[in-house]
């Protein structure tokens, strides 16, 4: 169909009729024009990493991630898991949950945080059978309402039974 436009009035009910007919390119441009206008107002919020806010490296020279990036009122905590010195933390999912809350727990404490202060997170779990065991420990990090949790069965890194990672708001 082409474009057009076309406007006709009747005299019988004194109604204008006005009827725009678009080509299917031009609403394709008009679409791709309108995203790229909306998107300007949502554009990359510039990011700042704590490792170079502290001066000091926060994770492994050679690892290809923060542990923690700042953007806007939000925080973002990449995945732990329970290793420690070349091994997995010993005694099964309660002992890594617990290992791996505490290390989320200081890590929020450097940007200035609480777990209180979580708003989010997601659980990465070996097999779902751990479930309840991760339950029992998570639970107890939480003096107020828990952060809304999405919990995965997935290949968690090295061995280890859980990763967890979060997201934290530091607004009102």
């Amino acid at each position: 169909m082409k474009s057009l436009i076309r406007m006709r009035a009747r005299k019988e009910d004194d109604t204008v009729e006005l009827t725009i007919g678009l080509s299917k390119g031009l609403v394709i441009a008009a679409t791709v024009v309108a995203l790229a206008v909306a998107s300007l107002g949502y554009g990359v919020i510039p990011a700042e990493s704590q490792s170079k806010k502290s001066g000091k490296k926060a994770i492994n020279a050679n690892q290809v991630y923060s542990e923690s990036v700042e953007a806007g009122d939000f925080v973002f905590l990449s995945g732990k898991i329970a290793y420690r010195q070349g091994k997995v933390v010993p005694g099964g999912v309660t002992a890594e949950t617990k290992y791996v809350l505490d290390n989320l727990k200081t890590a929020l404490a450097k940007s200035g945080l609480d777990m209180d202060d979580v708003v989010r997170t997601t659980v990465y779990l070996k097999t779902l059978e751990d479930y309840s065991g991760m339950n029992e420990v998570y639970q107890t990090y939480w003096t107020k309402d828990p952060p809304a949790r999405t919990t995965i069965e997935s290949g968690v890194v090295l061995n280890t039974s859980v990763e967890i990672d979060i997201i934290a708001y530091r607004g009102q």
